[in-house]
């Protein structure tokens, strides 16, 4: 196994232009030493990354695993991996992280008094929460917030330790107490605040080690200019923001933890990724039976069913549960907003996204991936990247709304009655702005569409489908051995003539990520249904159709796949993540910027006839005319849709054939005799 060396002292607030006499003889020793591990650069704490190499490279998946669900997947299973410790129960997380934080906020609404504002000539009354149930939840949050960071620190702690150990027995040394705690002491600082919430600047580790001529894993210096995509070059200037300081922005503790999970999975072998998230268990103790299925050619769902993981059998339960207590609680009557007729529409919203998994996956592509795969690319679209497409978007959509009001206070400066206008009567005045200034609208409409909607949900949607690691898609050889859950080496090779060729694998791909995209969409179409709609039955139903309507969600993870299989299977590594993206980014952001447009378009045209609804005006065109005033932006984006349907279809044919071509010369070179 590969051995790690000590790190300078440096910490976390200074850093010395030039290196120390006793950093000056760790180098010397380190590079003097004959090492296995002599060929890897060494960094702060003996780490052999840098805290700053997240998403560094383009082609690594873990580091998407410490950003999405707060990280907690990415240090769970380094602290499995690292000391054999599972983590709590879902049920104790459920309760400790959902159930008490709902029902601290709902003690405080129910129980809050109106207290007396005085503002002038009125005197109004605002809703406060009791000072005690307030604080009591202000102080679990902080209990919870700090038994993570003790946690994390624990586990860094562990790993710095490893790390020493390791490094002395490369030394033919024996581990001295002494030293490995005079080494931790030096490191304190890379264990306290490598997680803080608070501190977001880590000083950089990468200057001084420029000095030291030490190669990487790969032999190749250092100085060479390093694989870069789309992703890499954003992130480069989202994270070097405090560059002037010679600091690193650790986004909150995401860095660390992704630079946790690479050493570890170097220190225990784990590199090629031989064991699920959440429940740990190997691949070697089920994917042996997925293979039998689909050597056997099997269609009985039962099979399959039992094939699966204890990963997808847990997320099967859970969903069973919780549609359970949905419908106990709409049978019940306690909510009059939620009742059996809404449990009818979220039914309905879920079955049509599995009806399209249906027809992808089991009716057209049931040997390229297995059922035990589509479950967890389905959760993972559901459960993480809902919930980071909704964190991203409103980062996004701050940006965004900071370019348009700067364009906005441009436009109105130089129109004198506008201004004042908007001075005397903000009503009228933002009504005239609308009006008058249509251009203005149309560029916020074609930020919201491009950047804020599909870059950021196209771009999610890439790395939820890259968050999930199956055996389907990893080749065959990876899974020789792997070890059981008892710690025992799988010696026997798994049977290497079940291993997919490369048109199985791309159909497996495009598969997975449309159901990545499925997932994301079921999810986002719950809340457009039930958060952003109107409490009404026929305004649900009405959602639920138009948005079934037009997939385009899934038809743009199938235009991403071409792109990834010619990275992937073709390699073709011109393709990053930019050309991966850009067609679906293209496609999706037409579609929402016709819609957008078109609505924008008919609200100035109500404005303009004075049947915008403010109180004063006409009655509105009953429904027919607005059914036919949005006849044309739906006829645009349906045509949009089937232009995107045949794009995907005409690469997709070409693709095949090109894969199939693959197979076949791999089939020649394998029979050709020997001469």
């Amino acid at each position: 196994m590969n051995s790690s060396m000590d790190a300078p002292t440096a910490t976390f607030v200074s850093m010395p232009a030039e290196p120390s006499l006793e950093e000056e003889e760790l180098l010397h020793d380190e590079q003097a030493t004959p090492s296995s591990a002599s060929h890897l650069r060494k960094y702060r704490g003996g780490f052999t990354s840098s805290i700053c190499d997240i998403f560094r490279d383009p082609h690594r998946r873990t580091d998407c695993c410490a950003v999405a669900c707060c990280g907690v997947l990415s240090s769970d299973r380094t602290r499995y991996l690292l000391t054999g410790q599972r983590p709590p129960p879902l049920w104790l997380r459920v309760l400790a992280y959902l159930i008490i934080p709902v029902l601290f906020i709902a003690a405080m609404s129910h129980f809050a008094v109106d207290v007396a504002i005085d503002e002038g000539d009125e005197e109004q009354t605002q809703k406060v929460p009791p000072p005690g149930i307030f604080w009591a939840f202000i102080l679990y949050i902080i209990i919870v917030f700090a038994y993570g960071y003790v946690k994390n620190r624990s586990t860094r702690k562990e790993i710095m330790t490893k790390l020493f150990e390791e490094r002395s027995r490369d030394r033919g040394e024996e581990v001295d107490p002494l030293q490995l705690q005079l080494f931790l002491s030096r490191h304190n600082l890379d264990t306290t605040r490598a997680h803080c919430c608070w501190s977001f600047c880590y000083t950089h580790d990468h200057d001084f080690f420029d000095q030291s001529g030490v190669v990487n894993r790969d032999g190749v210096e250092e100085d060479a200019v390093p694989e870069e995509d789309l992703c890499t070059r954003l992130w480069g200037c989202l994270s070097n923001t405090f560059w002037c300081c010679g600091c690193w922005c650790q986004c909150c503790g995401c860095c660390a933890l992704a630079q946790e999970e690479r050493e570890v999975n170097r220190l225990t072998g784990n590199e090629e990724h031989k064991i699920d998230y959440l429940t740990f268990q190997p691949y070697s103790e089920y994917y042996p039976s997925v293979q039998q299925l689909q050597e056997n050619r099997s269609k009985n769902p039962l099979k399959h069913i039992r094939a699966i993981s204890d990963l997808s059998s847990k997320l099967l339960k859970n969903v069973a549960a919780v549609l359970l207590a949905l419908i106990l609680f709409a049978l019940s009557d306690i909510d009059a907003n939620f009742t059996w007729e809404n449990m009818l529409v979220l039914l309905l919203t879920l079955g049509q996204a599995f009806f399209i998994e249906y027809l992808v996956h089991w009716r057209w592509n049931l040997f390229d991936l297995s059922f035990d795969s589509v479950i967890k690319y389905f959760a993972c679209g559901f459960l993480l990247t809902t919930p980071m497409a909704v964190i991203f978007e409103m980062m996004v959509s701050t940006l965004a709304s900071i370019v348009i009001f700067i364009v906005a206070t441009v436009v109105i400066v130089s129109d004198s009655e506008l201004e004042h206008d908007l001075a005397t009567d903000h009503e009228k005045g933002m009504k005239e702005l609308a009006v008058d200034h249509p251009v203005l609208f149309v560029f916020m409409n074609f930020l919201n569409a491009f950047l804020v909607a599909a870059l950021v949900e196209e771009t999610v949607k890439y790395y939820g489908y890259r968050m999930v690691v199956t055996p389907d898609l990893l080749p065959q050889g990876r899974l020789a051995q792997s070890p059981t859950s008892d710690g025992d080496e799988e010696l026997e090779p798994l049977d290497r003539g079940t291993e997919k060729n490369a048109k199985s694998t791309g159909a497996g791909i495009t598969v997975a990520m449309v159901s990545t995209a499925l997932g994301f969409a079921c999810c986002e179409n719950l809340i457009y249904i039930f958060v952003y709609s109107p409490p009404s039955l026929g305004v649900e139903v009405s959602t639920l159709l138009a948005r079934s309507f037009f997939p385009v969600h899934p038809l743009c993870a199938a235009i991403q796949s071409i792109g990834v299989c010619k990275r992937d299977l073709e390699g073709d590594r011109r393709y990053g993540l930019g050309r991966i993206v850009f067609p679906a980014i293209l496609l999706h952001g037409s579609f929402d910027f016709i819609l957008m447009v078109a609505a924008y378009f008919q609200q100035r045209e109500d404005i303009i006839e004075e049947n915008d609804g403010d109180g004063n005006a006409a009655p509105s065109p009953d429904d027919d005319a607005n059914i036919v005033n949005q006849l044309p932006a739906l006829i645009s984006g349906l045509l949009i849709v089937i232009t995107g349907y045949i794009y995907y279809v005409v690469q997709s044919r070409a693709q095949a054939l090109r894969l199939i071509a693959m197979d076949n010369a791999t089939r020649d070179e394998i029979s050709a005799p020997l001469v």
